[in-house]
């Protein structure tokens, strides 16, 4: 009975979401990015099946350059959702150097046997490990992703760190195998080990084009740090002041350029229009609200579908779209957080559709500017 050997069969899968990304992913950089991706790790599975089928030498010597090659591209597919252009090109000729290491590992293998196996298991751990620390990070690293998709794009990043630092184990296995038995359960290992990790780490990537927001918890934000008793008042004043005026800019441009109804509004876009770095931004907003820069945001959007609902007739799905929104469950999930309702219910509870409420503030930074107001009387 004829048999496909499983990294074809593997192969076979990355091949057509690599079609799929091409043909329904995203453009621009982070397109590529993820294609030059899926390319990468199609090559490694395609290697490591030549390399276990027949055993050539050129595949001896392609499958390890394939596997250093892997975990930079995975790094570089992430850190251009947060990192500057000119930061990025800075450092990255950095990520040549334990391909170069490796490479020439694998050439002199002959004449000093230099653990191969060994070297890519450190690669891989040491880019899972600063996966996972970038994962860990405030919203300000991921200032190119859309603020909706923040706290995904963070989960997949976490998956993908930990999956790397598992390719890392599977690589010592083999290392290890290789030592003590010469080998004789590599292949089990490989076949049942990196390539399921590969199909995982592609298969995340792909979802992270077409990412909608899955969660709406406070993903990126941090607790509201509390003020010591013993921290001067003054310099406390000071730093709310300053906080306060970053949210006043802000509000100036959500309310004066509708900037909330931009669907794919990212950190990076927000710190661009008010002029202020995207990390006090993060800053300020997770002080003063407690929460992240998405779900203010959504608080926006929220107040005008509320204003929407109120006052026209128009379906639910319109006002969705009309304030920002991309999906349909994040805008109920969303609008059930805010109002304690859902938005059919809201609008048949509103007694009177046709009177605007003009005396409530808009939005949640004039709310808080309000409250804080009333709260000095």
């Amino acid at each position: 009975m004829f048999k496909i050997p499983l990294p074809f069969v593997v192969a076979l899968l990355l091949a057509i979401l690599l079609v799929r990304l091409i043909l329904r992913g995203p453009t621009g950089p982070n397109g590529r990015s993820m294609q030059i991706f899926v390319v990468a790790s199609l090559a490694l599975v395609l290697m490591v099946g030549l390399r276990w089928q027949f055993d050539l030498l050129i595949f001896r010597f392609l499958r390890p350059l394939c596997a250093a090659m892997l975990p930079p591209i995975a790094w570089a597919c992430f850190a251009a959702l947060g990192a500057q252009e000119k930061s990025r090109s800075r450092w990255s000729w950095l990520h040549v150097i334990p391909v170069l290491i490796i490479f020439v590992a694998s050439v002199t293998w002959s004449r000093w046997h230099i653990p191969v196996d060994f070297l890519i298991a450190v690669q891989f751990a040491g880019y899972g490990i600063a996966l996972m620390d970038l994962a860990s990070r405030g919203e300000e690293r991921f200032a190119q992703a859309r603020l909706g998709d923040v706290g995904s794009v963070r989960g997949i990043v976490a998956v993908v760190g930990g999956a790397l630092i598992f390719s890392a184990l599977v690589d010592g296995l083999i290392a290890l195998d290789f030592r003590n038995t010469q080998g004789t359960h590599a292949a089990a290992i490989v076949s049942y080990g990196q390539l399921v990790v590969l199909v995982v780490l592609a298969i995340l990537m792909t979802r992270l084009g077409r990412l909608s927001p899955q969660f709406v918890t406070s993903d990126g934000a941090e607790p509201a740090p509390t003020v010591s008793k013993k921290q001067d008042d003054r310099q406390a004043d000071q730093d709310i002041a300053e906080d306060d005026a970053i949210l006043a800019a802000i509000d100036d441009v959500m309310i004066g350029q509708h900037l909330y109804r931009d669907s794919d509004l990212t950190l990076d876009r927000l710190a661009r229009r008010v002029v202020i770095p995207a990390r006090q931004i993060s800053g300020a907003i997770n002080r003063r609200f407690g929460r992240n820069v998405s779900q203010v945001v959504n608080e926006y959007r929220i107040a005008e579908a509320q204003i929407l609902l109120r006052n026209t007739d128009k379906p639910v799905t319109e006002i969705m779209f009309e304030c920002g929104f991309q999906t349909k469950s994040n805008f109920n999930r969303e609008f059930l957080r805010v109002t304690r309702t859902s938005p059919r219910a809201y609008r048949a509870a509103d007694p009177h559709p046709d009177e605007p409420e003009l005396d409530q503030p808009f939005g949640p930074i004039k709310t808080l500017f309000l409250a804080d107001a009333k709260s000095r009387e």
